[in-house]
């Protein structure tokens, strides 16, 4: 597939694009083609640990040549369908990854920068480490003139930016939460392509999940259909939806089915600190006048497994 990137109004020569700043766009540019990939794939767009998917030749975009007139960059680069590995679009079954093999990095940048900059229903492909790539690519601009067109000659509808789009990125990025430890119970509900991903029926409804890297699938097989408490990360999107990162998993013990709700915008910490208010006498009671203290998440994990 073929695309251009056309730089106008800048302060280097028509024709012409400096190393450095040629550098910086292309390293932004393939760390949001990332992210929304990771997003469709997983869930979230960025992680830490080591990743099990190799995605470098996914991602792999080429600069086939410099046009003159504005400085246009022509970049070729292959469609997902070609370039990523069958179960690595088993994962999630859902519309969005539907058309991910006729994707391209190119046409997922495009797609993102879209969706955060006009909105749309698709919000869930958003998350707020994917938004603060999208708002650092501004440092590929040079002057507060200078527009940058991003095409498929035509085929597709252009992707325009100035520098001034990225204050409506910036307020949407802010809206969103960190990322936050949590603590959740409920039923494993469903299992899915490789189990790695994973519902979780809480009191409150259904809560979307997927297996971090160090934890293997056959940990939460074992659990199908029972209740279970689990510790991770809850990252959050636009409009309050969230998905968990599962590190742990336990065998649930009493007092657990305070944490049978959906993930909120507050802290391990806050909600241990409701738990002993609404609950107190339970298995977290060894808690009260210990917090807050030196303890950190992993001392609170050790606590809950006695």
């Amino acid at each position: 597939m073929k695309y251009e990137i056309k730089i106008d109004k800048g302060p280097e020569a028509k024709g012409t694009i400096d190393l450095q700043r040629l550098g910086a766009l292309a390293e932004s540019f393939r760390k949001i083609a990332e992210g929304a990939l990771q997003i469709r794939l997983r869930g979230v767009s960025f992680t830490k640990g080591k990743k099990k998917l190799s995605l470098y030749d996914a991602l792999k975009v080429s600069i086939s040549g410099i046009k003159g007139g504005s400085t246009i960059l022509c970049l070729d680069t292959e469609q997902f369908g070609k370039t990523l590995e069958p179960y690595q679009t088993d994962i999630f079954r859902q519309e969005a990854q539907q058309a991910l093999p006729g994707e391209t990095p190119v046409s997922l940048f495009i797609s993102t920068f879209k969706l955060a900059l006009d909105g749309g229903k698709d919000q869930e492909l958003l998350d707020k480490q994917l938004l603060k790539q999208l708002k650092q690519f501004k440092s590929v601009f040079l002057n507060d003139d200078e527009i940058l067109t991003i095409s498929n000659q035509g085929s597709i509808p252009e992707l325009i930016l100035k520098k001034e789009d990225f204050n409506k990125i910036k307020v949407l990025e802010e809206e969103i939460p960190d990322s936050e430890p949590i603590i959740l119970n409920g039923i494993v509900d469903e299992l899915k392509y490789s189990k790695l991903k994973v519902k979780i029926q809480t009191a409150e409804g259904i809560v979307d999940g997927f297996l971090s890297e160090n934890l293997s699938s056959e940990k939460i097989a074992q659990y199908w259909g029972k209740e279970v408490t689990i510790t991770g990360t809850a990252h959050f999107k636009p409009g309050g939806k969230s998905v968990i990162e599962i590190n742990n998993i336990f065998e649930p013990g009493k007092g657990d089915s305070y944490f049978s709700r959906k993930p909120k915008t507050e802290t391990v910490e806050q909600q241990l600190q409701r738990q002993i208010r609404e609950k107190g006498g339970n298995r977290f009671s060894e808690i009260v006048g210990k917090w807050p203290g030196d303890e950190d998440f992993e001392d609170l994990l050790k606590m809950l497994t006695k």
